[in-house]
């Protein structure tokens, strides 16, 4: 009777011995994976930064002082629909009051383009942070 219960301690601690070293190679490659995974986030997020400021590199290294919409849009990081609804929301704001305080983006039309002076919207981008506007599809809130 001794020696089976000397069987049954000896069985019990190993088992529970395999378990504890499973658990903890488990929680190990656990723990690798999520570093790997954050690894993975950071090199992309750093690629993705990468691809921004080369663009803005070439944007800028083009020299060009006068934008198209298309490019003005993309040195603000925006769509083409949003610069539009910006230059309506001014626009409305200015026929119905016949005031606008404040900067409004800077544009010229030739026919039926649109185009910016970098420097200008440059300066109208910094103003409008400042004053922290809030546009909201064609209107602007504040």
């Amino acid at each position: 009777m001794k020696n089976n219960a000397f069987v049954m301690l000896g069985a019990s601690l190993m088992l529970s011995l395999s378990f504890i070293t499973g658990c903890l190679i488990i929680s190990n490659e656990r723990a690798e994976s999520s570093d790997k995974a954050a690894q993975a986030a950071a090199v992309q997020a750093q690629l993705e930064a990468n691809t921004e400021s080369e663009r803005m590199e070439r944007m800028q290294a083009d020299g060009k002082e006068l934008l198209t919409l298309r490019e003005a849009a993309q040195l603000m990081n925006l769509q083409e629909e949003q610069v539009t609804n910006i230059i309506k929301a001014e626009n409305a704001i200015l026929s119905n009051n016949g005031v606008f305080t404040g900067k409004r983006l800077p544009f010229f039309r030739i026919d039926n383009e649109f185009l910016f002076s970098r420097t200008e919207l440059l300066g109208w981008v910094r103003a409008v942070a400042a004053e922290n506007r809030i546009y909201q599809g064609s209107k602007m809130i504040r």
